[in-house]
């Protein structure tokens, strides 16, 4: 397939194009930096032009889009004691909440526009308003599947609901198939030390329900997810199997999450989401696991 991929400076983005050309895909890849050493095709595009990215879609089977502009807030803005987090730039949020609103829609506008057959868009867990809290609250009941309430709280997570939904007004005026991929927080430390320093803090990655992905593993969720065929819009949780920590789940829930009921009777080390989803329907399991 031709396929063009957004954001392929960033190390997602990088990684993915690698394994589509693995799989023979032919690769268009786009940021609004030049990108040095690239193993494909490549064009400099401003986002917010849709136009640009339009006539750069012509021709295109497929694209996936993980291009976004990240909130600082996302990185110390937790408040252990409230179990919440803290967005103080409220107008700097604001701006860029804007600006990856409008580039996501920009590149669904286009790809419609140009004819583009499937849509792969980077989504997130944080979705389910779990992440970034300002009130905190516990989820009803473990692990958490697609059919569970949206009520994202803060600007990053409202963002990716509303390109969400504007998946779906685009899916339903049209034959496009379009996969919202709910990614846990990415890793992208080989050697997952990164994720085994996050142990020593169990209430801070409570909100997460103690989940993360792999960065080779999410770049396999994108190919997976724009080869598979299904109708219409799909969200799809993509984390690990297991969590960061070493204790049994239920034990992490008891503690941390005592309001929440448990839908499994898995025991020992079991992800809070549940991609299961994604396993029947994409055919993904990811494969690069802590311990």
């Amino acid at each position: 397939m031709k396929i063009v991929v957004t954001g392929s400076a960033g190390r997602l983005g990088h990684l993915t194009i690698g394994e589509l050309l693995d799989y023979d895909h032919e690769v268009l890849s786009i940021d609004k930096v030049p990108i040095s050493e690239s193993v494909c095709r490549g064009s400099v595009i401003d986002l917010l032009r849709a136009e640009d990215l339009a006539q750069a879609f012509e021709g295109a089977d497929a694209v996936i889009h993980l291009a976004r502009k990240k909130f600082p807030y996302t990185s110390n803005g937790f408040d252990a004691e409230s179990r919440t987090w803290k967005t103080p730039d409220v107008l700097g949020d604001a701006a860029i909440f804007g600006y990856n609103v409008t580039l996501s829609y920009n590149v669904i506008a286009a790809a419609f526009t140009a004819g583009v057959k499937k849509l792969v868009m980077g989504s997130s867990l944080t979705i389910y308003g779990f992440y970034y809290p300002s009130r905190w609250s516990a989820p009803d009941y473990l692990p958490v599947d697609e059919d569970y309430p949206l009520n994202p709280q803060d600007p990053y997570s409202v963002s990716k609901l509303v390109v969400e939904r504007a998946c779906d007004a685009f899916a339903s005026k049209s034959d496009m198939q379009i996969a919202s991929l709910r990614f846990a927080g990415i890793c992208a430390d080989f050697t997952h030390q990164t994720l085994k320093e996050r142990r020593k803090n169990p209430l801070r990655w409570s909100g997460p329900l103690w989940t993360y992905i792999d960065v080779r593993d999410a770049a396999l969720a994108c190919r997976l997810a724009v080869e598979a065929n299904f109708a219409g819009h799909e969200a799809f949780n993509i984390c690990a199997p297991n969590t960061i920590m070493e204790r049994p789940t239920a034990e992490l829930v008891t503690e941390y999450l005592p309001s929440a009921r448990l839908r499994t009777s898995s025991e020992g080390n079991w992800a809070g989401y549940d991609s299961e989803k994604s396993g029947k329907m994409l055919g993904f399991r990811a494969g690069h696991l802590l311990d």
